[in-house]
């Protein structure tokens, strides 16, 4: 088996034992949603990921993709990336992590950076919040955009 193969393999074999720890039963619609997260390396909105599974499983609609999504991000299989254009995009790497977004094109890619991961985070913000995490998402503009 070729390294990107293992990759996909391994993945998926993490998001379907969160789904497990969690409780959640593996249906068919959950399995073709996480397997086509697993395959990609980007992160696609759901309605990306509607465009790739619906080929796979007759009959499975937009609303379902968009449930699957939001049940994964809930139990924390599956992390809810915001950015700058207000589409979702979803990630199925919870290790943390950071993300730029090209300014031109859209594109979203990780940052696997220490240093970013050494803020000391204040007890509690302005508005009385207690922080517990945070992720940082960055704006540019990516090398294919550049040239």
């Amino acid at each position: 088996m070729n390294s990107i193969a293992t990759f996909k393999t391994e993945k998926l074999r993490h998001l379907e034992e969160g789904c497990r720890r969690n409780g959640l039963a593996m249906t068919v619609q959950r399995r073709v949603v996480l397997d086509a997260l697993a395959e990609r390396t980007d992160h696609p909105s759901a309605d990306q990921l509607y465009d790739a599974v619906r080929g796979r499983l007759r009959g499975i609609s937009r609303t379902t993709v968009y449930r699957v999504l939001e049940t994964l991000v809930g139990i924390g299989v599956v992390q809810k990336i915001s950015n700058p254009e207000s589409k979702a995009r979803y990630d199925a790497d919870t290790v943390r992590h950071h993300h730029i977004h090209c300014i031109h094109c859209q594109k979203i890619h990780d940052i696997h950076n220490p240093a970013f991961d050494q803020i000391q985070l204040p007890t509690e913000t302005e508005a009385g919040f207690t922080m517990i995490d945070y992720s940082i998402n960055f704006s540019g503009i990516c090398p294919d955009c550049r040239s």
